[in-house]
This record gives structure tokens, C-alpha cells and sequence, in this order.
């Protein structure tokens, strides 16, 4: 029998002047007034109460000042809440893991809204049935721990640190709940076990480790449970219905960039074969819908085809009422073009100038030409140093100090130098061979800068072959050597090319050094160093996310902050770094999200959790803990049995028999 008081000292000693005020008012005697009247008899009863018309008298047996006192007994009995708690093996510490990734949404469970709430009902039972002598601390686990409450005994603590949980829509990973238990139950030693210098930094304390999950986590291996006792309390039952969208994405034609093509997959991860129509919308318009009937661990894809030239935000969902809903809806989005900036110089260049003002690259690029001489004047300063170009081309020129921004050298060197071990400096770029005719042969078809170009063909009337920093890589390769190579430098990327494009004679006349402005590879080429190095985005599917993760996005480098919005949302505005990178964190809750500088659209992404494990729903019914087979522990969390209930009871009868004892007596 334990007691848990519900009254401080204070409260208790003004409780306990109750009973002794009752047994005071029976010392109390009538003070009555003398009467006359004309009976004998009534004579007869007056005399008899002269005898007791002063302040006190003796205590006599009174039925009901015993019910009364009774009473009061048994309303101090019920406040301090006796009950009786089973034998259990508690080690008297206790590490409560509650399990809050996306699968305890399930609705499954009896009695309460999802299988988070049967676990937290569940911790809280177990908070109250512990005894005075137990501590414990409460861990919340999805994709990370979180450390709610250390260790205390004091319940009020443990209670308000449970209400604090709650439910995510992030994927599970039990190892960091594991790690923050282990801490306590196993400290470490200061070297390898044996060592005569081996110093244990702490006594070992043993502990029970209670996990409140599905179990729906990857098997544990490469963990110690030590002196950790473990307790899994499954959560949710063995046979479900769920159909669930392991995939969505979209993407333009290639060829005909208007026409998307849309993909999904379905599996049913439930224990019941189900069917459902899956509808797909764009901005809440029906656009087409399909139909998925399928088998238990069967899966189905899914293709739809729409029109559309501009950035688009899509939406697929199951018309089906499964045991998890999160799974059921899906999104996906087109990113738009990306607007950059490009400083060309040059003394002049007329097949650039064309290749940046074609249909294509008008859309994504705002180019400005000057001539070498700019390079010396403070403007030109100013934008090196800030980066707001998003790519400045060198046209047989170089500046003395490299800008904080992507570089394209065509017929000429970049001026950086690299360190040498013996504390000098070299150029980092070298002319590898003396100007002579070129014959072009390799490439290399797999960058990006590359993709569609067929080169073998061209004429190059003088090149030389170029030797670039560590880290270099070679991208067309010539009789003479690399013909064009790309290259780190502190965070940017420096493009160099062989040979000139336009070439100036002896005598001053322009002239042509190649035949590549008149091939159909040039502006395609160009259009692919505007995507590659200037990072303008090509129109293509979003990328998708899982909540919770960082994303991290390139926008425009003049732009210095963005508003995040997901649809129908609150917009929140995130600052953008030097170099145009900008981190968004606020990404627990699944849907599309656009990236918006003023009310133009710079970039998009889609939150969804496409986790195939979250969605196999099924509650496992034992887990694998550091090489221990856990088997789940069905039959509850005990309970303390109080009998308060039974005494407030106890006390209104004998309450209501006073009153009865009372009205007789009066009668």
C-alpha cells in the first residue's frame, strides 16, 4: 500500500481543525430563555433543560457525531489517493523511448485517435504507477532523439514533459534514442579494456529501457545494450490496410519541353488487398484520374501526360479512408527557368553575342558586353568583388584578381596562382604547347557542359593545349593536348578553352579562327555553360525532400532574401548567402513549396515521404536490439490500483445515514 498526498502541510492542518471543531460543537449546550405557560407539564420539560443552559456540558455518545467524524476520516483517507502497485522488475531507474515518427499516425488502436496517443497514454499510466524510490527520463525518436525531460522523480515534471511530444511526419532511426540511454547505463572508460591505464569515468547504473513503438525501424546491430534492460511495448495491431505512394515525379519532353510526362507507384503495404482511384490535380483543378486494385505486396505504376509551359505544382491522392493517411497524397513540381546574369568581355564577338540572344538563352540569361578596358574601372571592381554575376566571360582577356563568381576564358588564362610547398606560388593555368593547328579527339559526353555536342568535325586554325590546377578535368581532348578543362577555385568553377573563337591578323583585321559559330553545337554549347556554370535551372521536376531534411537551394546571386511558401501557407522569408545558396529548414509538413523573390517564382521543391518502411504499417511483433531479440511485452504497462474512488463512495453513505439518523431524531 502506497499513499500519493494531494494536500500540502498548510492545507493538511487546516483539514485537521475540521474534526476537532465538530467534537467542540458537542460540548456546546442551548442557552434557553424561560417560558410560561400554563401546563405542568410543560413545566416538567422546562425544568429538565434548566440543568444544561450553560456554555458546556459532557461529552455524551452521539451516533452522529461518530457518522461525522467518520466522514471527515474517510475525505482525509481519498486525499491521500491509497492504492496498491503490483511486484514489478524495475532496477529503479527507467528510460522511457516514445517512438513519434510518421507510422504512429496509424489509426488502428481502440480507444484512442492514432497509436502516438496510445503511446503516450500508455508512459503516462506508467508515470503514475511509479513509487517514490524510481526516477526515470522520457526520449522522443523519429529521424532524430530528443532528450524531453532527464532524470527526475518528480511526476509533475515527467507529465509535462510528455505532453510536449508529439507526432511527426519524418521517418524513424531508434539509434540516437539508444545512444542518449546509453549514456546513463554504460560509461565509458578513458582507453581499450585492459589497459593498465583503464580508468572507468563513472559508476555503471543499470536501467530499464521501456520502448513504446511499432517497430516499424531497421534492425539494430552496431549497438551495446550493456547494463540497459529492454522492454518493447508494441504499439498498433498486426493486420492493417494500407495503400501507399512510394513515388511521383514529373518531367518535361526533351524535345517538346510543353509536354509532361507524370509517374507514380503504389504499393498496398497493408495485410489486405485494397483498391482505391488515385486523382491527380494541378492547383486543386482535376486534371485525370486512374484506378489501383491491388493485392497484398503488389505494386502498380502509374503514367499521365499534360501541357503545360509554365511552372506547375501537381497533386496525387488515393480516394481511400486506410489505417495511415499520410502516404495516401503526394506532390510533385516543374521547376521555371532561372533568370541569370552574365558579364561578357570582350573587344569584341559577334557568334557570342548571337548565341546569348537565341530564343532559348533570352529566357534565362540578362548578358552585358563591355570592352577589356572595363576590368580597371571601380564599377567593374565592385561587381568582381560582390559576385553578382552569376558568370563573367573572359574573351581574350584576363583580369589581375580572379572575381568571387564562375568564369568562361575563351583564348586565354585565368590569372589565380596556387601554393607550393616551398612556400612560392605558381600560375595555376599554363599554356601547354605554342599555338598551332588543332584536331579534335575526345571528349568527354558524360558532363553536363558536354551533353548534345558533336565537336570532331570542327576546323581550328590555331589552339594550344592547357595544363590546369589539381583537380581539373579534362573535357576535349586534342592532338596537342586538352582543349578545354574545368576547374576548382574556392568554391567557384573556372572553364578554359584552347582557342579563340575570333582572332585579330597581323594587321590588326578581325578574322575567324574556327568554324564552331556556324555549327549547330555552338549554341547549344553556350546553353549548356548558361545551365552548368551560370546555375540556370533547366525546366525540369522539382526535387523532392523528406521532412524534416535541409534543403538547400542556388538562386540568383543579386537576390538577398526569398519567401518560402507551401501552398496556402503563411510565407516565411529566408535570408540567401554571398554566393546565391540559401538553407530552408522549415520542412517537417509534406506538399509543394515555392521559392519566391517579390511575386516571381525562383525555384521550387516538393516535401513528401515516399519511405517504403514508414508505410509497411503492420506493428512488429519483436525487434532486434544490439544482437538481443526484444519480443513485444503485450499485456500493458501496470497499473496502480488506487481506492479513493471507493472511500469518497464510502463517505457519501454514511454522509446520506447521518442525514437519515438526523431527521429521525429530530421526528
Amino acid at each position: 500500500m502506497s499513499w500519493i498526498s494531494t494536500l500540502t502541510p498548510l492545507h493538511w492542518a487546516l483539514f485537521s481543525l475540521i474534526p476537532i471543531g465538530i467534537i467542540l460543537l458537542y460540548f456546546l449546550k442551548l442557552r434557553r430563555e424561560p417560558v410560561e405557560v400554563p401546563s405542568t407539564f410543560l413545566w416538567k420539560k422546562t425544568i429538565e433543560d434548566l440543568h444544561v443552559n450553560s456554555l458546556l456540558q459532557r461529552l455524551r455518545r452521539s451516533i452522529l457525531l461518530f457518522l461525522q467524524l467518520l466522514i471527515i476520516t474517510l475525505a482525509a483517507l481519498a486525499m491521500l489517493r491509497p492504492g496498491v502497485r503490483g511486484e514489478t522488475s524495475s532496477r529503479g531507474r527507467l528510460v522511457f523511448l516514445i517512438d513519434t515518427s510518421a507510422s504512429m499516425q496509424t489509426t488502428d488502436v481502440d480507444d484512442d485517435a492514432n497509436r502516438f496517443e496510445r503511446a503516450k497514454r500508455l508512459v503516462s499510466e506508467r508515470i503514475e504507477a511509479m513509487s517514490d524510490s524510481e526516477t526515470a527520463m522520457l526520449v522522443s525518436f523519429s529521424d532524430r532523439a530528443e532528450v524531453l525531460q532527464s532524470f527526475t522523480s518528480d511526476r509533475n515534471r515527467l507529465r509535462d514533459a510528455l505532453s510536449r511530444a508529439e507526432v511527426t511526419n519524418r521517418p524513424t532511426d531508434v539509434l540516437g534514442a539508444l545512444k542518449a540511454a546509453d549514456g546513463l547505463a554504460n560509461p565509458r572508460r578513458t582507453s581499450e579494456a585492459g589497459d593498465v591505464n583503464d580508468v572507468q569515468v563513472a559508476d555503471a547504473l543499470p536501467a530499464d529501457l521501456l520502448l513504446y513503438s511499432d517497430g516499424g525501424f531497421q534492425t539494430v546491430t552496431e549497438f551495446d545494450l550493456g547494463n540497459l534492460a529492454p522492454t518493447y511495448i508494441p504499439i498498433g495491431s498486426a493486420e492493417v490496410t494500407n495503400l501507399a505512394i512510394t513515388a511521383f515525379s514529373a518531367e518535361r519532353n526533351v524535345e517538346k519541353p510543353e509536354q509532361v510526362q507524370i509517374f507514380a507507384t503504389v504499393i498496398n503495404l497493408g495485410t489486405r488487398p485494397a483498391a482505391a482511384t488515385a486523382t491527380l490535380t494541378l492547383d486543386d483543378e482535376l486534371l485525370d484520374a486512374s484506378s489501383v486494385d491491388l493485392p497484398v505486396g503488389e505494386q502498380a505504376g502509374l503514367s499521365f501526360s499534360i501541357e503545360s509551359e509554365e511552372a506547375i505544382s501537381l497533386k496525387l491522392a488515393l480516394d481511400i479512408k486506410d489505417d495511415l493517411a499520410i502516404d495516401n497524397v503526394a506532390y510533385a513540381a516543374l521547376t521555371p527557368m532561372r533568370n541569370v546574369s552574365v558579364l561578357v568581355v570582350t573587344p569584341g564577338n559577334s557568334p557570342l553575342e548571337i548565341a546569348l540572344s537565341t530564343s532559348k538563352a533570352g529566357k534565362i540569361c540578362q548578358s552585358e558586353f563591355v570592352p577589356p578596358e572595363y576590368m580597371s574601372t571601380e564599377s567593374y571592381q565592385q561587381r568582381a568583388e560582390s559576385g553578382n554575376d552569376d558568370l563573367i566571360i573572359y574573351d581574350r582577356c584576363s583580369p589581375e584578381t580572379m572575381p568571387r563568381t564562375n568564369t568562361f576564358f575563351i583564348g586565354a588564362l585565368p590569372s589565380n596562382k596556387v601554393s607550393n610547398t616551398d612556400g612560392t606560388t605558381t600560375e595555376a593555368w599554363k599554356w601547354n604547347s605554342e599555338p598551332s593547328g588543332v584536331a579534335l579527339i575526345d571528349m568527354d559526353r558524360t558532363h553536363p557542359l558536354m551533353r548534345y555536342l558533336e565537336l570532331f568535325s570542327l576546323l581550328i586554325f590555331q589552339g594550344r593545349s592547357v595544363e590546369g590546377p589539381a583537380g581539373s578535368t579534362e573535357l576535349l581532348g586534342a592532338d596537342i593536348g586538352p582543349m578545354l578543362m574545368i576547374a576548382p577555385r574556392d568554391g567557384y568553377q573556372d572553364l578554359v578553352l584552347g582557342f579563340e573563337l575570333i582572332s585579330t591578323g597581323a594587321d590588326g583585321a578581325t578574322q575567324t579562327n574556327t568554324n564552331w559559330y556556324a555549327e549547330r553545337s555552338w549554341p547549344v554549347f553556350v546553353l549548356n555553360v548558361l545551365r552548368y556554370l551560370a546555375g540556370a535551372a533547366e525546366v525540369s521536376g522539382a526535387p523532392s525532400y523528406t521532412p524534416g531534411d535541409t534543403v538547400r537551394l542556388r538562386v540568383e546571386s543579386a537576390i538577398r532574401d526569398v519567401d518560402v511558401e507551401r501552398l496556402r501557407d503563411k510565407a516565411a522569408k529566408v535570408p540567401v548567402g554571398p554566393s546565391g545558396v540559401t538553407e530552408i529548414v522549415e520542412t517537417d509538413m509534406p506538399g509543394n513549396y515555392r521559392v519566391k523573390s517579390g511575386e516571381r517564382i525562383v525555384d521550387m521543391f516538393s516535401i513528401n515521404l515516399f519511405n517504403r518502411s514508414e508505410s509497411t504499417v503492420a506493428a512488429a511483433e519483436s525487434i532486434e536490439l544490439g544482437y538481443e531479440s526484444v519480443e513485444g511485452e503485450v499485456g500493458g504497462v501496470e497499473k496502480r490500483q488506487e481506492y479513493w474512488r471507493w472511500l469518497l463512495i464510502g463517505m457519501l453513505a454514511i454522509l446520506a445515514t447521518e442525514w437519515w439518523v438526523f431527521g429521525r431524531r429530530v421526528a
